[in-house]
């Protein structure tokens, strides 16, 4: 039951981090592009009330974890030493492991996007277009 309670209350901190970085970014979206008479703080009414109610979350969660901080307490403790039972890779397993989906995904990136660049140009040739592949990807 405690690491329910615990799991819940990670969870709920990962929700309003997360609503944080979304709210953010539409934060800047909505300066660049709004007027200033119908934003507050810089943002249109949605994402003013969507803060307020995320900050509201946020603090309620604060007050709880002051609260029962025993609680909270024991739950971290029993995270840690489940965390210490775990049998870890050793670290040069995880490093040769990480090297290599890093490398796959940039050859599949490269991969991907040279197909993209041929396809182009196939479809400059079938259709007598004379753009140069940077020209039509980017549009300039």
């Amino acid at each position: 039951m405690k690491a329910k309670k615990s799991l819940v209350l990670f969870l709920v901190s990962c929700l309003c981090l997360a609503l944080t970085f979304c709210l953010g970014i539409a934060a800047e979206d909505t300066a660049e592009t709004a007027e200033a008479a119908n934003t507050i703080l810089g943002m249109n009414l949605f994402n003013f009330i969507s803060l307020c109610v995320l900050a509201a979350v946020l603090i309620a969660v604060i007050i709880v974890c002051i609260i029962k901080r025993k609680k909270v307490g024991e739950a971290l403790r029993a995270y840690k030493s489940e965390m210490t039972k775990i049998t870890w890779f050793p670290w040069k397993s995880v490093w040769r492991s990480s090297v290599f989906v890093i490398v796959a995904i940039v050859a599949i990136g490269l991969t991907i996007g040279l197909l993209d660049i041929a396809f182009l140009q196939a479809q400059n040739a079938l259709t007598g277009n004379s753009v140069g592949w940077f020209s039509s990807l980017f549009g300039k």
